[in-house]
C-alpha cells in the first residue's frame, strides 16, 4: 500500500493579459527557452559550473546539475514576444533568486537527500551527456538528469539507479523522480519540494507496505507559476482521423497535458521512402471554458509515417492554417520506443472548437515540404557523449537537408550532415532515398592564447517557423568563455523541388579585445571519404578562377593561399565535381556550393565588403579539400565593437542530369546543357540576386522576400529569380482573406498550387504585433519579370 500526498502554496505575482489575436487567438505569447548558460561543450580550462536554465514569458528556473544546493527560480517581467526574447540572451537567468529543491528518500529511518546527477560529476568536453535532451521548442522543455546522487548526513552515498524528469511549460515546471533500489526496506518514502518566493510546493510518496529490491518508484510535482500552469485533468478533449478513428486522450501529469496516443497507425496510402503526397490529419475537439485559457495538448505519435521530414500545421476545421504554433520534436534513434513525433501545442479554449493537425511528409501541395525539427540524439550514441540539441532540416521525407549540432554535444562544430534534394545515381538509380554531399562546416572559429576553441555560452534557440513554405529559426547567445563575442544566427529552408537551399545569416560582435591565434568565420569541410576534383570561384558577373585539384597533395597544407574575391557581389565558391570517394556501394550524392550575399566586416573602423578564402587540404588520396571564409586583409586581432555581418546561402547540386529525377524542368534542362559546372552555381548566385518592388507595403528582404503590408493590396513586381522563391507578407490583419494573385497580360489569376485543399501557404502568428505572416512559394523558373498581388479580402 501507498499513500500520495500534496501540498502546496503559490505567490503569483504576474498578471496574464489577454491575447488580441484575430479569429482564432492564436497562442503566441506563450513560450519556453532552455539553455546552458555557461555551455555545454567547454574547453579543459574552464571552471565555471554546469548550470541549467529555463526561461518562460512567465517565470525562470536554473539547476547546477553539480550542487542541487544551487537552484534558482523566480518570475520574470519578460516580453510578450518570444523572437524578442532572445535579444536579452540568458540575463535574466542570472539575476534569478534563491530556492530550495529537495529530492528525498527516507529508508528504515535513514534520510537520503539528492545532491548532483551524473552530469555534474563527470570530466571532458562532454561530461553533459546524461543531462538529455528529450523534446525542446516554442513550448515545451523535456530534459532528464540521469545518476541521481543521493547522501546522509554523514555523507555516505546511496546505492541506486534515478533519474530526475523535468519538463516545463510556459506556466509550469513539472519534476518526476524516479528511483530503484538496490536492496529491500521494510518503510521507505520519497520526498518532492520546491521552496522560493514565487510559491512553496511538496508532494510525498509513503509506501506504507516498504520497497522491494529492483522496484521502481516514481514521484510526480507539478509547480503552476501562472494561472494556466494549473490545468484541469477532467477536461474533455477528443482525437480522431476524418474518417472517424478515434484515439485514446488523457491528461498526463508527468507532462502537465493531455496526451493523445496515436500508435502504429494505418493508412490508406504508402509510407516510409516514397514520394508521400498525402498528410496525417487529425479532427481535436475541445470543449470551450474561459476566456484566454489555453489547453496544453500533446499528439504522441509512434510512428509517423516518415520520420525523417515532416511538418505539423494546427488548421482550423476546413483546413485553414490558423498560425498558432506547433512544436516540432522527434527522435529516430531510440530503438526501445522506435521512431515517434512529439508535436505540443497550446489549444485555444476560450469557447468550443475543432481543429484540424495536419502533418505533411513529403510534398505540400504540388511541392516539397520544408521542416526544420528539433531531434533527439537519445539513442544514436552508446558512448558518453550526445544528447543535446540537435536540430535537423529538410526538404520532403528522404532523409536529412542540414543539421546543426547547437550544443556541440556530439562533435566541435556547428554544422554536420550536409545532403541533396532529389538525386540518384544515374537514370536507374533509386528514388526517394538518403543522399550525401559531404559532411561538415562550422561558423565562427576562433583559438586564442586561453581558449583551444570559442565556444558558445549563453546560447537560446528560437524555433520561429517550422515550415512547410519557409522555415525560420534564431539562435542568440556569445562565443567565448568570457562571452567575447556577440552572437546571433538566422537559418533558414524553403518549400522547393530543385535543390536544397540553406540560408544562414550570421551576426559576430566582439565585446572584449581578442588577439586569435587562428580564424575563420565559416566553413565547409572537414568531410571524410570524399574527393574535390575542382574549386571554382566567381562574382556576380561570373567565374574569376577555376582550379583542378592535383593528387596528390599533402594534407593540412593551403592548396588556396588566402584570397580577396574582387569584384561584385554575390560572391561564390563551388566544390565542382566533388563525390564520395569511399569503397563499396555510395549514397547518391553531389557538390556542395556557397553563395555570399553579404559580407560586411566593419574592423577598426574601417568597413570591409570583399570576402577573402582559403582552401586546406583537409585529406588526400583523393584530395578533398576544405573552403573558410575568412577576416579581411589577414586580420586576427580585434577590438571591441567590431562587427561582422554574412549573408550566406548553401547549397547543393548534382552533377548531371541524369542524377536529378525531381520535376523541375528549367533545371534538368539547364544540367544537361552544364553537366558538371560552375555556371549552376552561378545560376542560382546571379538569377536570385532578385530586384523587388513593392507598392502598398515596404521590402525587408530581398531573398527570401519579406515584405512589411501596409494596404489592403500589396503589389510585388521581381526581376529574375530561379527555383520557388519564397515570399512572405508580415503584418497582416487576420490568418484568413489573404489571396495571391499573378497578374498575366494584365489579368489577375489567383495563385493555387493545391493538392488537397488550402495547402499551398503557410501561416504564422506574431504575438509582438497581433498580425500575422503568410508565405508563399513563387515559381519563377522562366520568368524574366513578374507581378503578384496580395488582396487582404475581408
Amino acid at each position: 500500500m501507498m499513500k500520495q500526498t500534496t501540498h502546496y502554496v503559490a505567490i503569483l505575482l504576474c498578471t496574464l493579459g489577454a491575447l488580441q489575436a484575430a479569429e482564432l487567438q492564436a497562442a503566441g505569447g506563450d513560450y519556453t527557452y532552455s539553455c546552458w548558460p555557461n555551455g555545454w561543450r567547454k574547453n579543459t580550462t574552464d571552471p565555471s559550473a554546469d548550470v541549467f536554465g529555463i526561461e518562460t514569458n512567465v517565470y525562470g528556473f536554473t539547476l547546477d546539475v553539480a550542487d542541487f544546493n544551487e537552484v534558482k527560480l523566480g518570475l520574470l517581467d519578460s516580453p510578450a514576444d518570444y523572437e524578442q526574447a532572445l535579444d536579452h540572451k540568458a540575463e535574466k537567468l542570472k539575476t534569478l533568486p534563491k530556492a530550495d529543491l529537495v529530492i528525498e528518500l527516507e529508508l528504515d529511518g535513514q534520510r537520503y537527500q539528492a545532491k548532483a546527477c551524473q552530469a555534474g560529476l563527470g570530466k571532458g568536453p562532454t561530461h553533459l551527456y546524461a543531462a538529455r535532451l528529450w523534446e525542446s521548442g516554442r513550448y515545451v522543455q523535456h530534459y532528464d538528469f540521469e545518476g541521481l546522487v543521493f547522501k546522509n548526513t554523514k555523507n555516505e552515498t546511496l546505492v541506486c539507479d534515478a533519474v530526475l524528469d523535468l519538463v516545463a511549460w510556459p506556466g509550469s515546471l513539472t519534476l518526476t523522480a524516479t528511483v530503484s533500489l538496490n536492496q529491500s526496506y521494510e518503510s521507505a518514502s520519497l520526498r518532492l519540494g520546491l521552496k522560493s518566493e514565487a510559491g512553496d510546493w511538496q508532494e510525498s510518496l509513503v509506501l506504507e507496505d516498504g520497497w522491494s529490491q529492483g522496484q521502481q518508484k516514481s514521484l510526480t510535482m507539478t509547480c503552476p507559476l501562472a494561472p494556466n500552469g494549473r490545468v484541469d485533468p477532467a477536461q474533455e478533449v477528443t482525437v480522431e482521423t476524418p474518417d472517424g478513428k478515434k484515439f485514446p486522450v488523457a491528461f498526463d501529469p508527468k507532462k502537465n497535458c493531455y496526451v493523445a496516443s496515436v500508435k502504429n497507425l494505418r493508412r490508406s496510402w504508402q509510407n516510409g521512402y516514397t514520394d508521400i503526397r498525402d498528410y496525417d490529419e487529425f479532427k481535436i475537439t475541445v470543449n470551450g471554458s474561459s476566456p484566454d485559457s489555453k489547453l496544453p495538448f500533446l499528439l504522441d505519435m509512434r510512428p509517423p509515417a516518415n520520420v525523417t521530414g515532416l511538418c505539423p500545421m494546427l488548421c482550423d476545421e476546413q483546413g485553414r492554417p490558423t498560425g498558432i504554433p506547433v512544436q516540432l520534436s522527434k527522435n529516430w534513434h531510440n530503438a526501445a520506443m522506435g521512431a515517434y513525433f512529439m508535436p505540443y501545442t497550446l489549444l485555444p479554449t476560450d469557447e468550443s472548437r475543432t481543429y484540424r493537425l495536419r502533418i505533411a511528409y513529403g510534398f505540400y501541395g504540388t511541392l516539397p515540404s520544408a521542416s526544420h525539427a528539433q531531434l533527439s540524439l537519445l539513442g544514436y550514441a552508446n558512448r558518453k557523449t550526445g544528447n543535446g540539441r540537435w536540430d535537423q532540416l529538410a526538404i520532403g521525407c528522404w532523409g536529412e537537408t542540414i543539421c546543426f549540432d547547437m550544443d556541440m554535444s556530439l562533435v566541435d562544430v556547428a554544422i554536420t550532415d550536409i545532403r541533396m534534394l532529389m538525386t540518384r545515381s544515374g537514370l536507374r538509380g533509386r528514388k526517394w532515398g538518403w543522399t550525401n554531399a559531404g559532411w561538415g562546416g562550422d561558423w565562427l572559429n576562433i583559438e586564442d592564447a586561453h581558449q583551444k576553441k570559442y565556444l558558445w555560452t549563453d546560447l537560446k534557440t528560437a524555433y520561429l517557423a517550422h515550415g512547410p513554405c519557409l522555415t525560420d529559426v534564431k539562435y542568440d547567445g556569445y562565443y567565448g568563455a568570457n562571452r567575447e563575442i556577440d552572437f546571433s544566427a538566422q537559418v533558414q529552408t524553403l518549400r522547393t523541388d530543385d535543390y536544397a537551399r540553406t540560408f544562414q545569416k550570421l551576426s559576430y560582435t566582439f565585446t572584449r579585445d581578442v588577439a586569435a591565434k587562428d580564424v575563420s568565420l565559416y566553413k565547409l569541410g572537414r568531410t571524410r571519404a570524399y574527393q574535390t576534383p575542382r574549386l571554382a570561384y566567381g562574382n556576380g558577373d561570373g567565374l574569376l578562377t577555376e582550379l583542378d585539384v592535383p593528387d596528390p597533395v599533402r594534407r593540412g597544407e593551403l592548396f588556396l593561399e588566402p584570397i580577396e574575391l574582387s569584384g561584385p557581389a554575390p560572391h561564390w565558391v563551388a566544390f565542382v565535381g566533388a563525390s564520395e570517394a569511399a569503397s563499396g556501394q555510395s549514397k547518391p550524392n553531389g557538390y556542395r556550393a556557397l553563395i555570399i550575399r553579404q559580407y560586411q566586416a566593419v574592423i577598426g573602423g574601417k568597413t570591409y565588403t570583399q570576402p577573402s578564402l582559403r582552401a586546406p587540404v583537409q585529406s588526400v588520396n583523393p584530395a578533398n579539400l576544405d573552403i573558410e571564409l575568412l577576416p579581411p586583409d589577414g586580420i586576427r586581432k580585434f577590438s571591441k565593437g567590431d562587427r561582422i555581418e554574412l549573408d550566406l546561402e548553401l547549397i547543393t547540386l548534382p552533377r548531371v542530369a541524369d542524377d536529378y529525377y525531381g520535376p523541375n524542368e528549367s533545371f534538368r534542362k539547364h544540367l544537361t546543357d552544364n553537366q558538371n559546372s560552375w555556371k549552376t552555381t552561378y545560376r542560382e548566385a546571379k538569377s536570385n540576386e532578385l530586384t523587388v518592388t513593392v507598392s502598398g507595403g515596404t521590402l525587408l528582404g530581398n531573398y527570401p522576400v519579406v515584405i512589411q503590408a501596409q494596404q489592403p493590396e500589396v503589389t510585388v513586381g521581381i526581376e529574375g529569380g530561379v527555383g520557388a522563391v519564397p515570399v512572405r507578407f508580415e503584418g497582416l490583419k487576420s490568418q484568413l482573406g489573404n489571396q495571391l494573385y499573378q497578374v498575366v497580360d494584365g489579368k489577375r489569376i489567383r495563385f493555387d498550387q493545391s493538392i488537397h485543399g488550402h495547402d499551398f501557404w503557410q501561416t504564422d502568428y506574431n504575438a509582438a504585433t497581433d498580425s500575422y505572416k503568410v508565405t508563399f512559394n513563387l515559381p519563377l523558373d522562366e520568368l524574366e519579370e513578374s507581378q503578384w498581388v496580395l488582396v487582404q479580402e475581408s
